[in-house]
């Protein structure tokens, strides 16, 4: 006795909601990068630390935010003496670092450097970059608890 199926099903494959789901997720992708703020994408916590010790840099660097300024930021060596540019602080420090030139790499003074709260990872970097090709010693210096 030979049963037949009454009911047949269609192999062919419908992508009509597959599009669908393409197209939610990227107009969600779209929405969710639009709403990341670069500036939060990486947060840089300074450490902090509840040691009296002094720091043994000579020279002391510190950036703090300044809108008035074209970079936006105000660019302070040893609490007197300020700059706008990045250009200017190189200038700069290598006459606060020229008297220890002569001295043994060991010897030589590290610059302490000091961020406002504000500042960017970009500003950050750009110091950075410049302590590194000039070959500088540099500490971050962390914030009191």
């Amino acid at each position: 006795m030979a049963i037949k199926r009454s009911s047949k099903t269609n192999p062919s494959f419908s992508a009509s909601s597959m599009t669908d789901l393409v197209f939610l997720l990227l107009v969600f992708f779209i929405l969710a990068t639009t709403l990341i703020n670069p500036n939060n994408a990486v947060r840089l916590t300074l450490p902090s630390s509840s040691s009296q010790e002094g720091d043994p840099s000579v020279i002391s660097l510190s950036v703090v935010g300044d809108k008035t300024t074209s970079s936006g930021y105000q660019y302070i060596i040893n609490g007197d003496q300020k700059y706008t540019t990045v250009t200017e602080v190189a200038a700069a420090l290598q006459i606060e670092y020229a008297p220890f030139e002569e001295r043994a790499e060991q010897d030589k003074p590290y610059i302490s450097l000091r961020c406002d709260e504000k500042v960017t990872v970009d500003a950050l970097v750009e110091i950075i970059d410049l302590t590194r090709e000039k070959k500088y010693k540099m500490v971050l210096a962390t914030k009191d608890k």
